[in-house]
């Protein structure tokens, strides 16, 4: 018998499950006993004892605004446990005491914000110290106020992004403090990201240091906030590259196969040099890099850009992107200084789904067709299946044609 319905009482907020199944095969030989737990969230609007927070500025929604940052210091002794709740309209990234808060990237995820929110639940347990923590955020725009759709179009979802965390720490009594989101939170939007956009890529200045010197503004969201009930998106392969020089005299790395992802490196420069990438799927017909097969072009605005802008700081840079993802085989590089090929490598980025399949034939063709099918699932799938990893980033389940990085018909499982 399977499919068998839970009969016990109601489960609770914060509660710990454990259960356990016994299966019997065919010739009711009895196999042994498996055994799993897992927590339960936060299940009521009660629970959440968070405000919701955004920047101190007024939003002028034809304007674009550098990534909020936000920071709480707080002091945790005998720490049994931790942890945190937290979801955003926008992009979230979190980090304590400057390690970044799970493995996760691109949360909360995309949903229909104006009607569902998901919020992710973190152990942070090991990221705490006895004494002084700093719980920091930064938000970007995401699919919430960025660019979105064949003809980027921006504030689909709102024009004031938001964010809501709820730090709780049980000490070894048994207490719970609770670390809230609130105006006491401090607040500036002077660091290091200067811009980003899931379709546009960001503009970085390693100089830059968030000052906090303002204090975060409270607002509301009436969407209570519901647990996230799908795979994580997260990153995966990671991919090294031949440098290519142009016809032109370009320089562009080929990272050998086309990917939903973004880049990592780590460059010796001087302050203020400059470093330009640039993301595309093919060469053209003259060897050049091109993104002329992704672009829309239209009142003077063009749409994906796919680009990264890196402003240097003195010596050792090490960046990885944060806030969008690209669909690419091919980064062409403009640098102050050498470029060399081993400072940068590419990872892929996708829902982190299991496969359950494998093909192999005696036709080396077919099987390379089957595996493009299997790379043009994970490039269209971030958080959602989207239609590509380079227009549009929408969600699209019934795509009759397909684009993008390894989409192409008949190529979706």
């Amino acid at each position: 018998m399977t499919h068998i319905p839970y009969g016990g009482e109601a489960l609770q907020s914060r509660q710990k499950i454990q259960w356990s199944v016994k299966l019997w095969d065919e010739n009711d030989e009895e196999g042994q006993i498996s055994t799993a737990s897992f927590e339960m969230g936060l299940l009521k609007e009660s629970d959440w004892k968070a405000t919701w927070i955004t920047g101190d500025y007024k939003v002028d929604r034809k304007k674009r605004y550098p990534v909020d940052c936000f920071r709480k210091k707080f002091l945790a002794e005998n720490i049994r446990s931790a942890r945190l709740y937290v979801t955003a309209c926008g992009l979230y990234e979190g980090r304590i005491n400057g390690a970044k808060v799970g493995t996760y990237v691109l949360m909360p995820g995309h949903t229909n914000y104006k009607k569902r929110v998901q919020y992710q639940t973190y152990d942070v347990t090991a990221l705490l110290e006895p004494g002084e923590n700093e719980l920091t955020f930064q938000l970007a725009d995401g699919w919430y106020r960025g660019s979105c759709g064949a003809n980027a179009l921006k504030n689909q979802y709102g024009t004031e992004t938001k964010l809501l965390a709820q730090l709780e720490i049980t000490d070894s009594q048994g207490r719970i403090t609770r670390i809230c989101t609130d105006g006491t939170w401090d607040w500036s939007n002077d660091g290091p990201i200067r811009f980003a956009d899931n379709k546009d890529g960001e503009v970085y200045d390693a100089n830059a240091v968030p000052s906090y010197s303002g204090k975060a503004k409270e607002t509301v969201n009436p969407i209570v906030p519901v647990a996230s009930n799908n795979v994580p998106v997260e990153e995966h392969e990671t991919w090294s590259s031949a440098l290519l020089t142009t016809p032109s005299g370009k320089h562009v790395l080929d990272f050998h196969q086309n990917i939903a992802g973004y880049l990592s490196f780590r460059v010796n420069a001087k302050r203020g040099q400059k470093i330009m990438l640039r993301f595309g799927e093919m060469l053209d017909e003259n060897g050049e890099f091109t993104q002329k097969n992704i672009q829309i072009t239209k009142k003077k605005c063009t749409t994906p850009l796919q680009q990264v802008v890196y402003t240097c700081k003195d010596g050792l840079n090490e960046y990885k992107t944060r806030f969008a993802i690209f669909g690419f085989q091919y980064v062409e590089v403009t640098m102050d200084g050498e470029l060399f090929p081993e400072d940068f490598t590419a990872i892929a980025v996708y829902s982190s789904m299991e496969r359950t399949g494998w093909v192999e034939t005696s036709n080396k063709l077919l099987n390379r067709f089957l595996e493009s099918t299997v790379w043009s699932t994970k490039n269209n799938h971030a958080d959602l299946p989207t239609d590509c990893p380079t227009r549009e980033r929408h969600g699209w389940a019934g795509d009759s044609g397909g684009g993008g990085a390894g989409q192409r018909p008949g190529c979706l499982l």
